[in-house]
């Protein structure tokens, strides 16, 4: 019998590693080299980068993101990966028959990438890139048997589209997160290898695992923000907008007694409480000093601008029908900026909250899908053909 059982027990934990090796393939050497780009004046203090991305067929910026220290990041269509510091430009990497849809960094050193074929992880090692890739990921709810990783119900799932990776600034807690419109809200957890719909041990240590499912019911998240509160915030189309409440993000801290699940942990928001029957939250981004910014797609296609100023929900309209906006950024307390696509108003608007004032802003060209404002000042757009930014010395 004793045989028999250390027969089972290495049996069991080859299948573990058997089905760990599904998860991440072996990383990669990429090398990162300088490369000289140049940039031309737009109007009111803009300026455009030239040749983030060869332009020809099919070959387009699809990510712009901000790093740890300041530095911008720039994806295209065609695997391109590119980093900015103090107007120095180096191509972190080329990755062939990828289209990088977000990019989102732990620390300087490690650099995470949603794909049009699942994840990438890029963890800097003596000068070079360590490229590893994640195809695949768990569906159902794992089990943890002598200290190994078993998959659950339904076991491995190949990635497709994942739409964004997100690292919350203040609480990283089970970051990364990655949404797709394609599998629903995902987290990193399982030993830091295994991508699934679960929040391990939520509510403390041995307590049961959140189904991240139950959470966004039609698998539909579109955006995800943090707050200057540490609340989780989750945009989704069918399902409002999900908050995972900061208080209760730390809960994987503390004793399973002083866990007890009391209501609190999640907020559910839907157009009842904002005042405003939607359908889609089309993108999410945080106050700078308290609350989230909205933009909400109504269904005979209108959109509405929400603001929860971390007490009450405020709502105007926006311009147009069937312009829709793409992104929105706060950059300074009350200027919104919304990114647009292309209309006879321009591809960007500027919103004064207290006057709901519109004004459209001159520089920046086509579809904006993403607007960045840095503590300096700086703001730096992307749309798919262009990458804009505009200096300290004019923000009007």
């Amino acid at each position: 019998m004793l045989f028999d059982a250390r027969i089972l027990a290495v049996t069991f934990l080859m299948a573990a590693s058997s089905s760990l090796a599904l998860m991440a393939d072996e990383p990669i050497d990429v090398k990162p080299a300088p490369v000289n780009l140049l940039w031309k004046p737009l109007r009111n203090e803009w300026r455009e980068w030239i040749g983030v991305c060869d332009l020809g067929w099919r070959k387009r910026i699809t990510a712009l993101s901000v790093g740890q220290n300041g530095e911008i990041w720039v994806g295209t269509s065609d695997g391109r990966l590119l980093s900015m510091a103090d107007d120095k430009w180096v191509v972190q990497a080329e990755l062939p028959g990828l289209q990088i849809r977000s990019i989102a960094t732990v620390v300087p050193e490690t650099v995470w990438l949603s794909t049009n074929e699942g994840l990438r992880r890029l963890d800097w090692n003596d000068g070079l890139w360590k490229l590893t890739s994640f195809r695949n990921y768990y569906q159902g709810p794992p089990a943890f048997v002598s200290g190994g990783y078993f998959p659950g119900e339904d076991a491995v799932r190949s990635w497709g589209h994942v739409d964004r990776v997100y690292i919350p600034p203040r609480k990283d807690t089970y970051a990364p997160f990655a949404i797709s419109t394609e599998h629903g809200l995902f987290s990193f957890g399982g030993y830091g290898i295994v991508w699934h719909h679960y929040l391990p041990h939520y509510w403390g240590a041995n307590s049961a695992w959140m189904d991240l499912r139950k959470l966004v019911a039609h698998r539909r998240p579109t955006s995800i923000v943090e707050d200057a509160d540490s609340h989780l915030w989750i945009g989704t189309h069918w399902d409002g907008i999900v908050r995972l409440n900061g208080h209760a993000r730390d809960y994987h801290e503390r004793s399973p007694n002083e866990n007890e699940k009391d209501g609190t942990e999640f907020t559910f928001i839907d157009s009842k409480e904002i005042g405003v029957e939607f359908d889609e939250v089309v993108s999410l981004a945080h106050g700078l000093e308290h609350g989230i910014w909205a933009v909400l797609a109504l269904s005979d296609q209108r959109e509405i601008l929400a603001r929860f100023d971390g007490n009450a929900w405020s709502t105007m309209r926006l311009p147009g029908k069937g312009d829709r906006a793409n992104c929105i950024a706060e950059v300074k307390p009350g200027t919104i900026l919304v990114g647009l696509q292309e209309n006879r108003s321009g591809s960007i608007i500027n919103i004064d909250w207290e006057t709901q004032k519109i004004k459209p802003v001159k520089g920046p060209q086509y579809d904006i899908f993403e607007i960045i404002s840095l503590p300096d000042g700086r703001i730096f757009t992307a749309s798919p053909y262009g990458l804009y930014e505009k200096s300290t010395s004019n923000q009007n």
